[in-house]
């Protein structure tokens, strides 16, 4: 029992020792040299950061064409490509049922040889009137009829001509043909269907293809056609493409506010439309003021960039707003003097307010 007393007052004893060390300290103004923190400090250096914009966007051919039946409600009887096949332009794609307009055909050619067959016998009639007229043998009323009657008759040929052509025109149309030169991306008819005014064939050119994406209105204005852009594709995470923005869109959609991009590269027959793929256009250089990426952390809850800031023999927290990054440096856009000297590097020593001693720049 004496010996637990003995221990009892030992420890309160050297408790009060260390208590009234602590005040004394205090009451010298100060703090245990083992609280004042070393640290190191760098104040912002410029920087030449490379401006880069980057979106992700699916992958589309340089060019389509939905191809439709100009004459629907006919047929198909024979289709003569499918998906995948390679077109030239012009190329038969289908043929769908004519019969009728072949009948039309057939009666506007009967039509259009009676017409001819009978302005040469008014032709004929006016020529020979005309000789009379001019002899005064026939009354000037005779020639002005047979004059009209002429010129009817060759009205009703040029008519007749121009119904056998729309006929055969409209023949033309049960052919459906590419319109461009490129791929079968799909077929939505087959043999027996009736064809209808929704697209019967997708084609594409794929030698190049292209991608669209939108670009934040604080940065569009830099993007010029021309600049250089990096593509990468899932498909092929080891691979780079190079490309070039080939058009800039004219204007901003007002709920999104983003301008639309386009890039366009060649497919090396290997990008295929549909294939998900990562744009970053290089859109110059520019001069900024930033710190080492150890200099600065995220403040918990808010996601913010913060660094510690030295004012006299303390470091302070500070909310920064950081920019651009690129290698180990960090754009700062605002928060932070040029003069200001801040901690190099993060440590769970540091906190709002403890005091530090300067060792190094």
């Amino acid at each position: 029992m004496k010996k637990v007393i003995a221990l009892l007052i030992f420890i309160v004893m050297f408790g009060g020792l260390i208590i009234y060390r602590w005040n004394q300290t205090l009451a010298g103004g100060g703090e245990p040299d083992a609280y004042i923190i070393p640290v190191e400090t760098v104040t912002l250096s410029d920087v030449n950061f490379e401006e880069k914009i980057s979106f992700a966007a699916g992958i589309e051919p340089e060019e389509k064409a939905a191809v439709v039946c100009k004459v629907p409600g006919r047929t198909v009887l024979r289709v003569l490509v499918s998906e995948g096949d390679q077109v030239k332009k012009d190329a038969p794609l289908a043929v769908v049922d004519d019969s009728l307009v072949r009948q039309q055909v057939i009666q506007a050619e009967a039509a259009l040889g009676r017409a001819s067959s009978y302005s040469s016998v008014v032709q004929s009639d006016y020529r020979r009137i005309e000789g009379l007229f001019k002899e005064d043998v026939v009354s000037r009323q005779q020639y002005e009829r047979m004059e009209g009657e002429a010129k009817a008759s060759s009205r009703q040929v040029q008519e007749a001509k121009a119904a056998l052509a729309q006929l055969k025109i409209m023949l033309g149309y049960h052919t459906i043909r590419a319109p461009i030169s490129g791929t079968v991306l799909a077929r939505n008819i087959d043999p027996g269907d009736t064809v209808s005014q929704a697209p019967a064939f997708l084609l594409s050119r794929q030698e190049k293809v292209k991608v669209s994406g939108g670009i934040p209105e604080r940065v569009f204005p830099s993007v010029r056609v021309g600049h250089e852009a990096v593509v990468t594709v899932d498909a092929f995470p080891s691979k780079t493409f190079m490309a070039e923005v080939s058009r800039v869109h004219p204007s901003l959609d007002p709920v999104t506010r983003t301008g639309q991009v386009e890039v366009l590269l060649p497919s090396n027959g290997e990008l295929l439309p549909g294939m998900y793929a990562r744009v970053t256009i290089s859109t110059g250089r520019r001069k900024a003021g930033a710190l080492p990426l150890e200099a600065v952390g995220t403040l918990a809850g808010t996601g913010e960039s913060v660094c510690y800031v030295i004012s006299g023999d303390r470091a302070f927290l500070r909310k920064i707003r950081g920019g651009a990054r690129q290698g180990n440096s960090m754009e700062v856009l605002s928060g932070i003097g040029p003069e200001e000297q801040v901690i190099s590097s993060r440590s769970e020593k540091i906190f709002d307010g403890v005091r530090v001693r300067v060792t190094g720049k």
